[in-house]
Protein backbone atom coordinates (compact mmCIF):
# COMPACT_ATOMS: atom_id res chain seq x y z
CA UNK A 1 0.00 0.00 0.00
CA UNK A 2 1.37 3.22 -1.56
CA UNK A 3 2.45 6.07 1.26
CA UNK A 4 4.07 9.40 1.36
CA UNK A 5 7.46 10.34 1.81
CA UNK A 6 7.14 14.43 2.46
CA UNK A 7 10.21 16.74 2.40
CA UNK A 8 9.83 19.56 5.07
CA UNK A 9 11.59 23.12 5.26
CA UNK A 10 12.64 22.46 1.31
CA UNK A 11 12.40 26.10 0.73
CA UNK A 12 14.52 29.18 2.04
CA UNK A 13 11.88 31.55 2.16
CA UNK A 14 9.08 29.32 3.76
CA UNK A 15 11.33 27.79 6.54
CA UNK A 16 12.13 31.61 7.52
CA UNK A 17 8.56 32.48 7.19
CA UNK A 18 7.23 29.79 9.97
CA UNK A 19 10.77 30.59 12.08
CA UNK A 20 12.44 27.12 10.93
CA UNK A 21 16.16 26.02 10.06
CA UNK A 22 16.87 24.03 6.31
CA UNK A 23 18.96 21.06 7.47
CA UNK A 24 21.59 19.74 5.98
CA UNK A 25 20.41 17.24 3.80
CA UNK A 26 16.26 16.16 3.21
CA UNK A 27 14.55 14.88 6.37
CA UNK A 28 11.06 13.73 5.92
CA UNK A 29 7.57 12.68 7.52
CA UNK A 30 5.44 9.89 6.83
CA UNK A 31 1.39 9.94 5.17
CA UNK A 32 -0.07 7.14 5.75
CA UNK A 33 -2.19 5.56 2.59
CA UNK A 34 -5.49 7.33 4.72
CA UNK A 35 -3.75 10.81 4.41
CA UNK A 36 -4.27 10.83 0.22
CA UNK A 37 -7.59 12.29 -1.21
CA UNK A 38 -7.17 11.77 -5.28
CA UNK A 39 -8.99 14.23 -7.25
CA UNK A 40 -10.82 13.29 -10.39
CA UNK A 41 -9.78 13.73 -14.22
CA UNK A 42 -11.46 17.42 -14.04
CA UNK A 43 -8.76 17.88 -10.81
CA UNK A 44 -11.94 18.45 -8.22
CA UNK A 45 -11.65 17.51 -5.12
CA UNK A 46 -11.79 18.41 -1.38
CA UNK A 47 -9.70 19.46 1.51
CA UNK A 48 -11.27 17.81 4.83
CA UNK A 49 -9.84 20.42 7.52
CA UNK A 50 -11.73 18.05 10.43
CA UNK A 51 -12.25 21.02 12.72
CA UNK A 52 -13.01 24.48 12.22
CA UNK A 53 -12.06 26.05 15.06
CA UNK A 54 -8.12 24.71 14.78
CA UNK A 55 -5.64 26.53 12.41
CA UNK A 56 -4.80 24.30 9.58
CA UNK A 57 -2.96 25.68 6.76
CA UNK A 58 -2.49 25.30 2.87
CA UNK A 59 1.22 23.96 1.51
CA UNK A 60 1.03 23.64 -2.43
CA UNK A 61 3.97 21.18 -3.63
CA UNK A 62 5.39 19.56 -6.46
CA UNK A 63 4.34 15.60 -5.84
CA UNK A 64 5.97 12.67 -7.25
CA UNK A 65 4.55 8.91 -7.85
CA UNK A 66 7.53 6.30 -8.13
CA UNK A 67 6.89 3.64 -10.26
CA UNK A 68 8.09 0.09 -10.57
CA UNK A 69 11.40 0.78 -11.16
CA UNK A 70 11.31 3.26 -7.96
CA UNK A 71 12.00 6.03 -10.27
CA UNK A 72 10.21 9.11 -10.68
CA UNK A 73 6.66 7.68 -12.72
CA UNK A 74 4.31 10.65 -12.73
CA UNK A 75 3.97 14.11 -11.07
CA UNK A 76 1.16 16.14 -9.76
CA UNK A 77 0.59 19.76 -7.74
CA UNK A 78 -0.54 19.01 -4.23
CA UNK A 79 -1.93 20.58 -1.19
CA UNK A 80 -0.47 19.19 2.26
CA UNK A 81 -2.88 20.81 4.32
CA UNK A 82 -1.02 21.59 7.88
CA UNK A 83 -3.16 21.88 11.24
CA UNK A 84 -0.89 23.95 12.98
CA UNK A 85 -3.07 23.94 16.13
CA UNK A 86 -2.01 20.13 16.65
CA UNK A 87 1.57 20.70 15.69
CA UNK A 88 2.38 24.07 17.87
CA UNK A 89 0.87 21.71 20.99
CA UNK A 90 3.05 18.54 19.70
CA UNK A 91 6.50 21.06 19.44
CA UNK A 92 5.41 22.88 22.86
CA UNK A 93 5.04 19.22 24.31
CA UNK A 94 7.71 17.29 22.56
CA UNK A 95 5.34 14.85 20.85
CA UNK A 96 5.04 13.30 17.43
CA UNK A 97 3.44 15.39 14.59
CA UNK A 98 1.39 13.08 13.63
CA UNK A 99 -1.87 15.13 14.17
CA UNK A 100 -0.52 17.92 12.72
CA UNK A 101 0.52 16.68 9.50
CA UNK A 102 -0.75 13.32 8.51
CA UNK A 103 -4.14 13.44 9.57
CA UNK A 104 -7.21 11.17 7.39
CA UNK A 105 -7.35 13.62 3.82
CA UNK A 106 -4.64 15.81 4.77
CA UNK A 107 -2.44 14.86 1.47
CA UNK A 108 -4.95 16.34 -1.15
CA UNK A 109 -3.75 15.00 -5.06
CA UNK A 110 -4.61 17.02 -8.71
CA UNK A 111 -4.18 15.50 -11.96
CA UNK A 112 -1.85 13.20 -12.72
CA UNK A 113 1.00 14.44 -15.88
CA UNK A 114 3.53 12.24 -16.75
CA UNK A 115 7.33 12.85 -15.08
CA UNK A 116 9.18 15.78 -16.37
CA UNK A 117 12.91 16.39 -15.10
CA UNK A 118 12.49 20.03 -15.99
CA UNK A 119 12.01 22.63 -13.59
CA UNK A 120 8.00 23.36 -13.05
CA UNK A 121 5.87 26.44 -11.43
CA UNK A 122 3.50 25.72 -8.56
CA UNK A 123 1.17 28.10 -7.68
CA UNK A 124 -2.04 28.03 -5.32
CA UNK A 125 -4.92 30.22 -4.50
CA UNK A 126 -7.73 30.88 -2.00
CA UNK A 127 -10.97 32.21 -2.90
CA UNK A 128 -8.89 33.62 -5.70
CA UNK A 129 -6.03 35.34 -4.41
CA UNK A 130 -2.77 33.96 -4.89
CA UNK A 131 -0.81 32.94 -1.99
CA UNK A 132 2.04 30.79 -3.19
CA UNK A 133 3.50 31.41 -6.70
CA UNK A 134 7.47 29.48 -7.22
CA UNK A 135 9.48 27.26 -9.44
CA UNK A 136 11.29 23.96 -8.26
CA UNK A 137 14.51 25.94 -8.96
CA UNK A 138 14.40 26.73 -5.57
CA UNK A 139 14.40 23.69 -3.87
CA UNK A 140 17.33 23.51 -1.10
CA UNK A 141 17.13 20.06 -2.30
CA UNK A 142 16.19 18.40 -5.66
CA UNK A 143 14.52 15.61 -6.37
CA UNK A 144 17.66 13.67 -7.10
CA UNK A 145 18.61 14.43 -3.87
CA UNK A 146 15.27 13.47 -2.32
CA UNK A 147 15.61 10.17 -3.98
CA UNK A 148 18.57 9.49 -3.19
CA UNK A 149 18.52 9.93 0.83
CA UNK A 150 15.44 7.92 0.78
CA UNK A 151 17.08 4.85 -0.62
CA UNK A 152 20.35 5.32 1.37
CA UNK A 153 17.61 4.75 4.79
CA UNK A 154 14.62 3.76 3.74
CA UNK A 155 12.77 0.80 1.84
CA UNK A 156 10.46 2.89 -1.43
CA UNK A 157 7.83 0.93 -2.97
CA UNK A 158 6.35 1.24 -5.80
CA UNK A 159 3.27 3.71 -5.97
CA UNK A 160 4.73 5.61 -2.99
CA UNK A 161 4.44 9.49 -3.35
CA UNK A 162 7.20 11.56 -2.62
CA UNK A 163 6.17 15.28 -1.13
CA UNK A 164 8.89 17.64 -2.13
CA UNK A 165 8.13 20.78 -0.04
CA UNK A 166 6.56 23.89 -0.14
CA UNK A 167 7.42 27.54 -1.02
CA UNK A 168 6.50 30.75 0.84
CA UNK A 169 2.86 31.79 1.38
CA UNK A 170 1.30 29.45 3.56
CA UNK A 171 -2.09 30.22 4.96
CA UNK A 172 -5.33 29.38 6.73
CA UNK A 173 -8.46 27.80 5.36
CA UNK A 174 -12.01 27.42 6.28
CA UNK A 175 -14.85 25.53 5.88
CA UNK A 176 -16.39 26.68 2.38
CA UNK A 177 -13.04 28.19 1.34
CA UNK A 178 -11.97 27.48 -2.29
CA UNK A 179 -8.69 26.46 -3.14
CA UNK A 180 -7.38 26.17 -6.46
CA UNK A 181 -3.76 25.21 -7.48
CA UNK A 182 -1.65 24.11 -10.56
CA UNK A 183 1.43 23.01 -12.33
CA UNK A 184 3.01 24.64 -15.40
CA UNK A 185 5.92 22.73 -17.39
CA UNK A 186 9.07 24.96 -18.27
CA UNK A 187 6.97 25.58 -21.56
CA UNK A 188 4.12 27.42 -19.50
CA UNK A 189 1.56 24.49 -20.26
CA UNK A 190 -0.78 23.67 -17.48
CA UNK A 191 0.27 20.03 -16.77
CA UNK A 192 -1.66 19.77 -13.45
CA UNK A 193 -4.82 21.32 -11.71
CA UNK A 194 -6.65 20.83 -7.99
CA UNK A 195 -10.36 22.64 -7.31
CA UNK A 196 -11.24 22.06 -3.54
CA UNK A 197 -13.63 22.93 -1.37
CA UNK A 198 -12.81 22.95 2.19
CA UNK A 199 -15.24 21.15 4.40
CA UNK A 200 -15.31 19.52 7.96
Amino acid sequence: MAIGWACFRNYVEHAEEIGGDITDYPRFFIMPNSSHIHSDAEGNNVIKLMNNDEHVDHEVELVIELGDDLLPKSMCVGCDSTNRTRQGLAKEKGWPWTEGKSFRGSAVLGTWADWDPNVVEICLSVNGEVRQLANTNLMVHNVDSLLNHLNQWYDLSPGDYIWTGTPKGVGRMFVGDQVNAWMKDSEGNVVSRLNANCIN
